[in-house]
């Protein structure tokens, strides 16, 4: 099931953001946060899809 779909440009700001179950705002921020620090670090031929486990 998805629970979010998240992009961001290439410089952290996310251009779309939406949530398909519900999360507190602080617990969205932190998603959104360590969502792109994960992908940030990833190198450029590496798939950028992250599957969750929370």
């Amino acid at each position: 099931m998805i629970k979010a779909i998240l992009i961001f440009n290439n410089h952290g700001k996310p251009r779309l953001i939406r949530f398909y179950q519900y999360f507190a705002e602080d617990m969205q921020q932190q998603i959104i946060r360590e969502t792109f620090h994960l992908v940030s670090k990833r190198d450029d031929n590496v798939c950028n899809f992250l599957e969750g486990g929370r």
